[in-house]
């Protein structure tokens, strides 16, 4: 997708860069708890505000996270704020317990009990609608299938917010969408939206955050290049291999056809060409499954059972039909599921 440069003044909220600016200056703590207020129905005082915050995986081989808004309201409660304009749906429901889980991991200390693990509420803002329901607010929290009247606290609450959506909501939070997903001064329409209309007004005025989205805009620019480049790189490399593969594939084959003309014409034992055969064979299973794995490596960890499966797996048919998968399928998880079809 080509990246077209939109103007400082045209950005609203829902961008990455206009919302780190409003949640890191001055307001923002402000900011942070008219959000709260608006979305979450909740009054707070005393909170830590922490922009993009960034947590590790558990070793270097694991996932880390970008939280593009963590608030810590006293120990007691937790808010995790992702304005989103581009993931896509399906994703959304994995990537939001990927997030709780990797945080939950961080917060008790050893010999803590449960009970000291705070509450937290993980808040989906997007300009897609993520079930199809037009809702403006989906709540999703833990209960009993069974019992469904029978509560089950835990303490965590996701929402996932649709700017557009017109069934549910309120008032307020109506007003503070339609200005997250477009921030004009016509959409200001209550005081607290006009206060943070002129705080954003500000921030597009300033010098200093013109140079830095001019910064962030080269820098983006020149991510996007190198990824493109490494990238092509990598298609060239496996476009390579793959024609190797092929190569070979048509050379065996030749192969094949003149050693079954040389039997005929120099009446060698059927055993012999029985035996060039089966190696050539074998030749052609390495080979197939050597292109699987290198297909899949590039599309994460490669799960033993698969890794397993794979190895096993002698029928050239199969193994022809599996490299195929793996270069259409773009997920680990599908492609795993679409190896298991395949089988039976």
């Amino acid at each position: 997708m080509k990246m077209v440069k939109r103007e400082l003044e045209e950005l609203n909220l829902m961008d990455d860069f206009l919302f780190f600016e409003a949640v890191s200056g001055e307001k923002g703590e402000w900011f942070c708890r008219l959000l709260i207020k608006a979305i979450c129905q909740r009054d707070v005082k005393d909170i830590q505000i922490y922009p993009q915050n960034m947590i590790q995986g558990n070793d270097t081989m694991r996932h880390g996270i970008r939280m593009d808004l963590y608030v810590d309201e006293s120990g007691s409660c937790l808010y995790d704020f992702e304005p989103d304009k581009y993931t896509d749906k399906k994703l959304l429901p994995k990537r939001n317990r990927y997030y709780r889980a990797l945080l939950d991991g961080r917060l008790l200390e050893a010999g803590e009990e449960y009970d000291k693990l705070p509450d937290m509420w993980t808040i989906f803002i997007l300009t897609k609608d993520p079930f199809g329901k037009d809702r403006m607010c989906y709540t999703i929290k833990n209960k009993i299938i069974e019992e469904p009247d029978t509560p089950y606290e835990d303490g965590a609450v996701s929402l996932f917010l649709y700017t557009k959506g017109t069934m549910g909501g309120n008032k307020q939070l109506t007003q503070l969408l339609n200005y997250l997903a477009e921030s004009k001064e016509e959409n200001a329409v209550s005081e607290e939206l006009k206060e943070l209309h002129r705080y954003v007004t500000r921030i597009k005025c300033r010098k200093e955050v013109g140079v830095r989205y001019m910064k962030s805009w080269e820098l983006e620019k020149m991510w996007r290049k190198e990824a493109r480049e490494e990238g092509l790189a990598e298609g060239r490399e496996l476009g390579k291999r793959i024609g190797i593969e092929e190569g070979r594939k048509k050379g065996f084959e030749e192969g094949r056809q003149e050693g079954r003309q040389e039997g005929r014409e120099e009446g060698r034992e059927e055993g012999r060409e029985e035996g060039r055969k089966e190696g050539i064979g074998q030749g052609r299973v390495d080979t197939l499954q050597e292109m699987i794995f290198l297909v899949l490596a590039p599309k994460g960890n490669i799960p033993d059972e698969m890794i397993k499966r794979i190895q096993q797996q002698k029928d050239m048919d199969v193994l022809e039909r599996w490299l195929h998968v793996v270069l259409e399928t773009d997920m680990l998880c599908e492609i795993q599921e679409k190896l298991c079809d395949k089988v039976q």
